[in-house]
Order: structure tokens, then C-alpha cells, then sequence
């Protein structure tokens, strides 16, 4: 059964990201800022990309989903059976083999250089500022996202690696997070029932505007 807690857990995590463009413009020249508000945002986002990755996969194995790559990954069975738990390899392989993450990508809209109101363009009208958090894992030999190797590095000695708590690595972690809950409530974003407030920092590009189920809301294909 599908939570209901997770969009308004992404809306909280938001929050906190947009509340820290008051005191950091969104830029890339501030991309590498670093603090321990950003450090906590980060660990936080990452836990939650993790449980959406952990359950959407349980959920749809157990609905009789069959990834592609399932083989390659050791224990699945027992992974979606037990309380043995996927890891981020796990993720890329069967995430990325059926649903090409790697390609997909946000209009970040809080750009400061390429400021996107989706509510007063149309939605294909415009990219913002384009990011993909997944583009790693279409490289060949496999290597981590930046914003996955901070998480696991802070997570393990937060002092010594505190400068990887940066503001990119937050934003691309958030991005990864946005791109997860779409796919676990497709059909809530897709049918327009997904709070408006979920686009104010990213907007997907790897959708097609459908149109509006209101007019304060967007509906896609």
C-alpha cells in the first residue's frame, strides 16, 4: 500500500532547501558552499531516497513487476522478501535498466541566471536550468553520483568530510529525490493530484504537458 506521507515528507525537505536560498543565492558559483544546514539537509535527503528506492522496488516486485536486470542483482528474492536491504548498485541496476534514469532531467527554477515560473509559461516553453542527478549511472565502468559518495562518506565521518555537505550536492540529491516520487506517484502527477507546491523548486522535462486539470494544476503524458 502506498504511504501517504511521501510527498508531504519531499514538501518538508523542500521547505528546508528553499528556506537556505534566503541566505545562498542558487547558483554555480555557489554550488560548492558548504555548511551544516546543508549537511543535515543532505543525509536527510539521501535516507529518503533510499526508502522510496527500497519500497518502490519491494512494491513492485511483490505486484509482479519483473526488472530486467533482477539477475545481476545478488539476493534479489531475499531482498524483496526479508529485511535484507538493497543497496545503491541494486538501485542502478534495476531502476536504470527499466526506467532510464540516467536520461531524465529537472528545470531547476530557482536558477538565478534562468528563473522558471512554471504557473506563467507553458511547461515545455521553458528548461531553466537543466540538471540530471542520474547521469552517472549511464557510464561505463560504473561510478557513483557525486551527491550518493557524499552521503556515504558524511555518513560514516561527517567531521572530516564536512565539506562535502555543498550546496550541489544537496540540490542534486533533492533532484533525485523529485524524480523518485514522480515514479512512485505517477499517477498522481501524471492526473494533476499531486499538490502545485511540489513544482516550486524542480519541473520535469522527461514528460510531455498534456495539459490542465485546473488551472492550477498541470497534467501530463
Amino acid at each position: 500500500m502506498k504511504s501517504l506521507l511521501v510527498i508531504p515528507y519531499y514538501l518538508e525537505l523542500q521547505r528546508r532547501m528553499l528556506n537556505t536560498f534566503r541566505y545562498v543565492s542558487c547558483h554555480k558559483r555557489n554550488f560548492g558552499t558548504y555548511s551544516v544546514v546543508l549537511e543535515s539537509l543532505l543525509i536527510d535527503t539521501c535516507s529518503f531516497f533510499d526508502s522510496l528506492c527500497q519500497t518502490f522496488i519491494r512494491e513492485e516486485s511483490r505486484a509482479g513487476h519483473g526488472f530486467k536486470q533482477e539477475p545481476k542483482v545478488g539476493k534479489f528474492r531475499e531482498k524483496v522478501d526479508t529485511t535484507e536491504e538493497f543497496n545503491y548498485g541494486d538501485y542502478r541496476k534495476l531502476l536504470e535498466g527499466d526506467f532510464g534514469l540516467s536520461a531524465k532531467k529537472v528545470s531547476l527554477n530557482l536558477y538565478e541566471d534562468a528563473l522558471l515560473d512554471p504557473m506563467h509559461s507553458l511547461p515545455n516553453s521553458d528548461s531553466g536550468y537543466l540538471i540530471a542527478p542520474f547521469l552517472e549511472w549511464a557510464s561505463i565502468p560504473e561510478v557513483a553520483s557525486p551527491w550518493w559518495s557524499a552521503f556515504i562518506h558524511l555518513r560514516h565521518d561527517r567531521i572530516n568530510n564536512f565539506h562535502e555537505a555543498t550546496l550541489e550536492n544537496a540540490i542534486y540529491s533533492l533532484a533525485s529525490v523529485f524524480i523518485m516520487l514522480s515514479l512512485t506517484s505517477e499517477t498522481e502527477f501524471k492526473t494533476g493530484a499531486v499538490p502545485l507546491e511540489v513544482y516550486n523548486l524542480f519541473f520535469p522535462k522527461y514528460w510531455t504537458f498534456k495539459g490542465r486539470v485546473s488551472v492550477m494544476n498541470f497534467m501530463w503524458s
